[in-house]
This record gives structure tokens, sequence and C-alpha cells, in this order.
């Protein structure tokens, strides 16, 4: 278990307790350059929707990586843990951590791939599309309060430049 599973959960004696199990506590921040630096606010701004979300899915037994899975899974397709990391933009290692666990409470399981039989490919349980739905739904809530804290003129243009900075971002000249 690795990254974002290792830190759900915490060193209690000889056994291991989710973190979802112990008291809330506030997430400290991590800065990535000065706080007057773009990649700063949007690094802020990236970490408390996440922060919220993990703590409306935290209800359904669920850390915030393992919501992806699901949702990377949603649409009734089975995947290898390799193409789930390419999506999740994290480590093999990291996936199989997080497909273990959430196999574990029974909400998707591995299966050998009809092409490939050295590679397993991981799929939906009936409980796992559930939990999906229902975290799918609370992400869906989160951002729609997010929404509507913001004026329409607000997010539309919000979102514009997001979208702008996406674009130009990977063309940008850096001999100058």
């Amino acid at each position: 278990m690795r990254g974002s599973e290792e830190a759900a959960m915490t060193e209690t004696s000889a056994t291991r307790t989710p973190r979802s199990a112990q008291p809330a506590r506030r997430r400290e921040t991590v800065q990535s350059g000065p706080p007057e630096t773009l990649g700063f606010h949007l690094k802020r701004a990236e970490q408390a929707l996440i922060a919220r979300k993990a703590g409306a899915v935290r209800a359904l037994d669920l850390t915030e990586p393992q919501c992806k899975v699901l949702g990377y899974l949603a649409d009734g397709s089975a995947k290898s843990c390799t193409q789930l990391s390419r999506e999740a933009l994290v480590t093999s290692q990291t996936m199989t951590g997080i497909v273990k666990n959430l196999e574990s409470k029974g909400l998707v399981e591995r299966h050998a791939s009809p092409d490939h039989s050295r590679v397993m490919l991981v799929s939906l349980t009936d409980a796992g599309a559930e939990r999906a739905a229902a975290a799918s739904d609370l992400s869906r809530r989160v951002e729609t309060r997010l929404r509507q804290a913001m004026t329409d003129e607000d997010y539309t243009r919000l979102i514009r430049l997001l979208g702008r900075v996406a674009e130009v971002t990977s063309d940008l000249a850096l001999d100058d």
C-alpha cells in the first residue's frame, strides 16, 4: 500500500485503523511555490476541493482515490491495474494497493483477461457499482454547492480561464 492509500491509514499498535474511523483533523495545505504564484493558487484550490469530496465519501467507507477507481470502472468496462494507474496518474504499485483494498471490501473483482492470460482485469461487483453511484452523487453535490457559492458569471469565467491555462501551458516558450 503506497501513496494516497497509505496516507489514508495510520498505525495504532499492531493494527491499522482507517482514517475514516478516527477524529477528523484539519489537513495542512502543501505549498507549490510562493503564495503569489499561479501554481500555489491552483494547488490550494485543488486540495480544498479534493479534501471536501474526501470528507463527503468518508461516510461510504471510501477514500477519494478509491472513489476515482470506482468511477473509472463505473461504465462497466474491465481494466487492468496498469490502465487504471495511467488514468489516475499514480504508480502501478499504488493502484495495486487501492485495488486490493477495494477487493477486500467486495467492491471490485479481478479476473484473467480473455486476450492476455497474464493480465488481470478489474471490474466492479454489484456492491461496487452501487457504491460508485453513491460516491458519484456525493461528488456531484460538492461540485454543485461550489458552483452555487459563486455567481454564474464568476463560475463561467473560472472554467474558461482554467481551460485557457491548460491550453497554453504546454506551448509556453522557455528560452526567453
